[in-house]
């Protein structure tokens, strides 16, 4: 099931929350055009946001998490890892097995389902680390 933003998940700090919704908001694009059968039609730009978005998005985090000595630093860049090796399988399958409705479907579902368990667990590790 999508999930809406809602207070539930800030973590308290403005430019992370910020991404955050607009995380959400990507995942709602691709959930509608899922909806419409259009899938197929966005999942390349939905992988390659994903990819872009992570990029950007652990890059502030780690650089926030670093600056406010953060001594679950390694750890979480593992998990942030963990992510682009995610992303990698979908990159792979969309180079072997091209765009289709089911591979949005599971872009979809890998999204949601770590940014949700992300926020609502790792991401609030750090948070007492930082002055905001």
């Amino acid at each position: 099931m999508l999930r809406d933003w809602s207070d539930a998940y800030k973590i308290g700090i403005a430019e992370i929350d910020h991404q955050h919704q607009g995380f959400f908001a990507a995942a709602h694009g691709l959930h509608d055009q899922i909806l419409n059968c259009a899938g197929e039609h966005g999942v390349e730009d939905a992988i390659a946001f994903l990819r872009d978005y992570a990029a950007r998005h652990f890059q502030v985090e780690e650089d926030l998490m670093r600056r406010h000595g953060f001594p679950g630093l390694a750890a979480h860049q593992q998990l942030h890892a963990a992510f682009f090796e995610r992303l990698d399988q979908l990159v792979y399958d969309l180079e072997v097995f091209g765009p289709s409705q089911h591979l949005a479907e599971r872009a979809l579902e890998i999204a949601q389902d770590w940014l949700i368990e992300h926020i609502s667990c790792a991401d609030l590790d750090y948070v007492p680390y930082v002055d905001h």
